[in-house]
């Protein structure tokens, strides 16, 4: 099935022919694509496939080595991405790009702050035009608030009105479900719906097929780094058709079955309260057991797993392991008590990104390498080996910066470095968020590997059907306070969603 109604209006962005390789691999390869005034365009494929490349040779962040980028009909070179923001081409990626100590106004408008006759800052301008921005957008939002308080969707959407203030005609979603729940959602599509109204081109980058199919016109497949078709998302089209394409084959999703019979208590958490977080927190986690930890974004859950881990500190409450109570109060007391915290925000808690695969791996067990205080590097390399070979992190190598990586093959990275821990608790915030339907599998049935081995999972997860498919007991939180305890055998996505809001 190919594009259906092409011709009908001149594509707002086009590449041709872009190549780029990276040494002697090549990430992109002559790839076509375009998007339409008044469209949002889905770009999917497997981790690895060459969308996050793409959308940097598009938004200046990358130079491509051959091939041309055409917007309005006009061939253009973008220089980086602040020239990229003159042309009217922006970016929101999944990770915020917000500078937190500043005020939502002052990010808005960033670079570009409105000046008075004598050339000091507006300031009464530049709140008017923040608050009519968020107006345009349908949203509410203090304007004199720090970026850095607001919850993810929140961040999304100031990045969005930040692209307004630009006038981009063109707008880059890079993953921007990720972190957002089902109302979040929604309030997003809305809003892109509303843009797509006033005749943006929005490109819309997921691994999450079924919100494409809600929110996209059309979708072009990417793999290994070459384009192996555009479709319009209509008619008898579904999912099972774009994952065919993205793997190459007809794909059987291999679902784990949770483990059934937990043993004993590993992990208690009796009256947990972190201020302005979440309050008198109380649950139990044994040994084989998955337990998901529900809500909206802004419930309190992932405050709730960096109490646990030592990251932030307790207000009061107490945290037991194995009916021994402990005052963990830093990571590295959480370690070595047996506790592992993979974070939704691999840029900045989860990862070095500046150096490379094996030293992100083995960062946290290097005295296991050392002998009197030097390194055996040959015995890390060959356990590095094995790690990366058991996540299947499609790199160069070991030596491979992270920063160079997909985002899912960055979560790979991630997760490896903390199975190298050999932790008896996992607190897994968010573990599928940005990876392909292949990878998800994968780290699915990770999971349940590390149960049935005797492990105790806390899996937070804005994706429900994960959990009620992986878990044992799901707990759910609203507004701080834990607020339904349900299990997963008998609870339905509504049941959730009852006593997440």
């Amino acid at each position: 099935m190919g594009i259906k109604g092409v011709g009908q209006w001149a594509a707002m962005l086009e590449t041709r022919g872009i190549v780029k390789d990276f040494g002697g691999t090549r990430a992109l390869d002559r790839v076509d694509f375009s998007v339409r005034s008044g469209e949002v365009h889905a770009l999917v494929g497997e981790n690895g496939a060459g969308k996050s490349t793409l959308m940097k040779v598009i938004s200046g962040a990358l130079q491509p080595d051959s091939g041309t980028i055409r917007l309005s009909g006009s061939r253009i070179s973008v220089d980086n991405p602040h020239h990229a923001l003159r042309l009217g081409i922006s970016i929101v990626h999944q990770h915020s790009g917000l500078v937190p100590r500043l005020t939502v106004g002052e990010n808005i408008f960033l670079g570009r702050m409105p000046r008075t006759g004598l050339g000091l800052v507006n300031w009464k301008r530049l709140y008017r035009d923040a608050i009519q921005l968020l107006r345009r957008l349908d949203f509410r939002l203090d304007v004199h608030r720090p970026a850095g308080d607001l919850d993810a969707a929140s961040q999304q959407v100031v990045e969005i009105a930040r692209a307004l203030a630009v006038s981009a005609q063109v707008l880059i979603l890079d993953e921007p479900s990720a972190v957002l729940g089902s109302s979040e959602l929604k309030r997003l599509f809305r809003i892109l719906r509303r843009l797509k109204g006033e005749g943006k081109a929005i490109v819309y980058v997921s691994h999450r097929l079924q919100e494409i199919f809600q929110i996209s016109d059309r979708a072009t497949v990417l793999k290994d780094g070459s384009v192996v078709g555009t479709y319009a998302l209509e008619g008898t089209l579904d999912s099972s058709f774009l994952i065919r394409r993205m793997v190459g084959r007809a794909w059987v999703d291999k679902r784990s079955q949770r483990p059934e019979k937990p043993g004993s208590e590993l992990l208690r958490v009796r009256g947990l309260s972190r201020r302005g977080a979440f309050d008198d927190v109380s649950f139990r986690l044994h040994e084989g057991e998955i337990l998901g930890l529900a809500g909206l974004v802004g419930a309190g859950r992932t405050d709730l797993c960096k109490v646990i881990f030592g990251a932030a500190p307790r207000d009061s409450g107490q945290i037991a392991i194995q009916g021994k109570t402990f005052h963990i109060d830093s990571p590295a007391g959480a370690v070595a008590h047996g506790i592992a915290f993979l974070s939704k925000d691999r840029h900045r808690e989860g990862l070095i990104l500046s150096q490379p695969i094996g030293r992100n791996i083995t960062l946290p067990i290097l005295r296991r390498f050392s002998s009197r205080g030097i390194l055996k590097l040959g015995r890390e390399s060959r356990f590095v080996d094995e790690s990366v070979a058991r996540m299947d992190v499609r790199s160069t190598g070991a030596r491979q910066l992270v920063a160079e990586l997909s985002g899912g093959n960055q979560q790979k990275v991630a997760f490896a470095k903390w199975l190298a821990t050999r932790a008896k608790i996992y607190l897994l915030d968010e573990p599928t968020a940005g990876i392909d339907v292949a990878a998800k599998s994968q780290i699915h049935q990770l999971v349940v590997e590390l149960a049935r081995n005797g492990a105790g999972i806390l899996l937070v997860s804005s994706e429900i059907p994960e959990m009620l498919s992986l878990c044992n007991r799901i707990l759910v939180m609203s507004k701080g306070r834990v607020t339904g305890h349900l299990q997963s055998g008998s609870a339905t996505e509504e049941d959730v969603l009852r006593h997440a809001t």
